[in-house]
């Protein structure tokens, strides 16, 4: 017969009342690698989510944007890319909708300049199509404040200029509205340039639609029809408009 100590004999019994000295509770297991970076992947999360926040409250849609897609692509799961998820379609049709506007504000370039005793104002936009760099098939559509010769529109070559019978006129349409004729005038200087007589009209219907197409018929180039996409006119950046 083995005799054992009597301390040996305790050690289960020692080990089984640890185990259960917290309310008879098994001791929590220390969190793994994966639950850790999990953990980690939330906070950032949570950060970006507050940056996404004032972005959209602040109506800075398009950093807004870049930064929720982030967040769902980067961290999906989690629970700040949840709550983006609940924002970002609207956002991005904003976000869209601001990059449009931008972009056909920006095909118009405004000028002043002083002029006599006063200040001339310019606005004009390209022809749709137009070359970048100068020449015969490049056309501007302008409007003009002169602060002697008043308000004009009119249209401008680079190179060439236009022809126009003895009743001169030009076949205009506001987007998908019917055409209509107006009358111009070719300036007997010799500039490739000719002015639509009826301005405030023009201008009237212009600041309202998206496109412009203007018919007409080029020195030594045939008839064409010029594409003006205007809805980016500021009629701000004209200030003196002529009186009703």
């Amino acid at each position: 017969m083995i005799r054992v100590p009597i301390r040996w004999l305790l050690i289960p019994a020692v080990l089984t009342l640890a185990a259960c000295s917290d309310g008879g509770k098994p001791a929590a297991a220390p969190p793994g690698a994966a639950q850790l970076q999990a953990q980690q992947l939330a906070v950032q999360a949570a950060e970006k989510l507050k940056m996404y926040e004032q972005l959209r409250t602040t109506e800075r849609y398009d950093l807004a944007e870049g930064i929720g897609s982030d967040i769902v692509k980067r961290f999906p799961g989690t629970p700040a890319a949840d709550e983006v998820q609940k924002t970002l379609p609207a956002l991005k049709e904003r976000a869209a909708a601001l990059a449009e506007s931008r972009r056909i504000a920006r095909l118009w370039t405004y000028n002043q300049v002083k002029e006599g005793k006063g200040t001339q104002y310019t606005a004009y936009v390209f022809a749709q199509g137009s070359p970048e760099q100068e020449g015969p098939d490049r056309v501007r559509l302008v409007l003009r404040q002169h602060p002697e010769w008043g308000q004009s529109v009119y249209l401008l070559r680079d190179e060439g200029g236009f022809t126009c019978g003895r009743d001169c006129s030009v076949s205009v349409r506001f987007d998908d509205q019917p055409a209509e004729r107006m009358p111009a005038t070719i300036p007997p200087t010799g500039e490739p340039a000719m002015f639509i007589d009826r301005d405030v009209a023009f201008i009237a219907k212009a600041s309202k639609a998206r496109h412009v197409f203007i018919d007409c018929e080029w020195k030594g180039k045939g008839k064409r029809t010029l594409d003006f996409e205007v809805a980016g006119l500021d009629l701000a950046k004209l200030p003196n408009p002529p009186k009703k």
